[in-house]
């Protein structure tokens, strides 16, 4: 279950209970919506609810994939037991507003979302989070 391609790679890790998901480059609105898939796949497979989202050197979540995440994607992720990710912020400056923009309209009673630095920063929060 675990997969990569060459824009993502969606894995369990062990160390933090988390699902992990790098991004790198440009995706395609398929590619962003299949590895987006896999990380819910893997989050139910291995009874999961963090995610760790290295989203540092990923260009840009498009309008409609954002619209997507928001009104298909969140709310069943969010039923399949989703509860905390831990994004690390990206270099790309659209890809930063689009960032802020999803996690604006996230629902923080639902889910703990949080954005750091680096990868670092982002597992020893996530660490905390039961």
């Amino acid at each position: 279950m675990d997969a990569g391609t060459e824009t993502y790679n969606i894995f369990f890790d062990a160390k933090i209970n988390a699902i992990v998901m790098e991004w790198v480059g440009y995706s395609t609105s398929i590619q962003f919506k299949e590895g987006t898939e896999l990380m819910l796949n893997n989050l139910i497979r291995y009874k999961a609810a963090k995610v760790l989202a290295d989203i540092k050197d990923m260009v840009l979540i498009g309008q409609e994939d954002q619209e997507w995440l928001h009104s298909d994607f969140l709310p069943r992720a969010i039923q399949s037991g989703f509860k905390a990710i831990a994004l690390v912020k990206p270099d790309h400056y659209f890809n930063k507003v689009a960032v802020e923009s999803i996690s604006y309209k996230v629902d923080r009673e639902k889910i703990n979302i949080n954005i750091f630095d680096n990868l670092s920063e982002a597992k020893v929060w996530l660490s905390t989070i039961a």
